[in-house]
């Protein structure tokens, strides 16, 4: 939500999986704009596996059909009315833009996303989908739960809601190696 291309998280793994090639886009917070400017990625890119956190692990999750690591996903986005106004982001972005900026119609539509975000699963996508969840994440603590009562492929890793380098290297990264062998 308030991260971009320099996210942490991408560097560790770029680290950690050095024959990998990690793409980071800048998105817009705002859905309408962000979910398209997303499948326009994915048809510009070949991309193995989505991996996505937080907000990005919600995104992530909506984009069936594709391999993902949803990393502490905020599968409850009702929270989303905390954020209205100007906020700043974590880290400095490609287009040198550093306020996101939330709106009531922005907030209407992910409560409305997040009413479906379970609709049509079926048995490949759940084989497709792996969640991964820190300990002690207290920011989206609930979607490890309800994560499970969807999906079958739940681990817990240490840490909280930003993955510490380590779990990047012992939990994700084995994890996309083991999805990607599984071609």
């Amino acid at each position: 939500m308030a991260s971009s291309h320099e996210s942490q998280t991408a560097e560790f793994i770029r680290k950690y999986l050095p024959e990998a090639t990690v793409h980071v886009p800048d998105l817009s917070i705002d859905p309408n704009i962000a979910f398209p400017q997303i499948e326009t990625y994915l048809a510009e890119h070949p991309i193995d596996i989505i991996i996505g956190h937080s907000l990005g692990g919600f995104m992530a999750q909506k984009f069936r059909g594709r391999k993902k690591i949803l990393l502490n996903p905020s599968l409850g986005m009702s929270y989303m009315y905390l954020f209205q106004g100007d906020n700043k982001y974590k880290e400095a972005r490609a287009d040198g833009n550093q306020i996101w900026h939330v709106e009531k119609h922005m907030c209407k539509k992910y409560k409305e996303m997040q009413r479906v975000q379970y609709d049509d699963l079926t048995e490949e996508e759940d084989r497709l989908t792996v969640g991964m969840f820190g300990r002690v994440d207290f920011m989206t603590r609930m979607a490890a739960h309800w994560f499970k009562q969807h999906y079958s492929h739940r681990f817990f890793m240490p840490g909280g809601h930003y993955p510490p380098e380590a779990s990047i290297r012992d939990f994700v990264v084995p994890m996309i190696r083991k999805m990607m062998q599984n071609d």
